[in-house]
């Protein structure tokens, strides 16, 4: 496996060919390459790469990820997710060491706190200072444009009393 934290294990990995087609929990301890269709979950302690002919529907955790294929489905790394650049993820991921290659498609959000859990599985914060803030904003914005609207009216009164002289 490409990545800084390679062990260097990849000799003894399993591999689940391009004609397979899984449905269901996947658990392993070993290395490894998925090349075929995964849809359900995928819980792996080791690491877990994602071929560029990989087609994965489902929650995938493990040590470290390495993704060249096509993910739907949130990723959690405990140490490092690599999102390659041929690579087509829509999913959320979580890990405290990530890198997204010049080229990659991703569509989610990314949290590297740390925290083993998504965040959805966290506490929820309080973010009504930030609604009153936005709110406010949005105050101020709007008297701007009140105050835009009779210098417009202005200029264009002068225009007519101009073309009328």
């Amino acid at each position: 496996m490409d990545n800084p934290y390679n062990t260097g294990h990849e000799r003894g990995s399993s591999v689940l060919g391009p004609t397979l087609k899984f449905k269901g929990e996947l658990r392993a301890d070993e290395d490894l390459l998925i090349r075929g269709q995964i849809e359900g979950s995928i819980q792996h302690s080791s690491n877990l790469k994602i071929g560029k002919e990989g087609n994965i529907k489902a929650e995938v955790s493990a040590e470290y990820i390495e993704v060249h294929g096509a993910v739907d489905g949130d990723l959690t790394g405990s140490k490092s997710v690599v999102v390659r650049d041929s690579a087509n993820v829509t999913g959320n991921i979580f890990s405290p060491t990530v890198s997204l290659h010049e080229g990659a498609k991703f569509n989610g959000s990314i949290d590297m706190s740390g925290e083993s859990e998504p965040a959805s599985n966290a506490p929820e914060k309080n973010d009504e200072p930030m609604k009153a803030a936005a709110e406010a904003d949005d105050v101020e914005a709007s008297d701007a444009a009140d105050d835009e609207k009779p210098a417009k009216k202005s200029r264009s009164a002068r225009k007519q009393s101009a073309d009328a002289a």
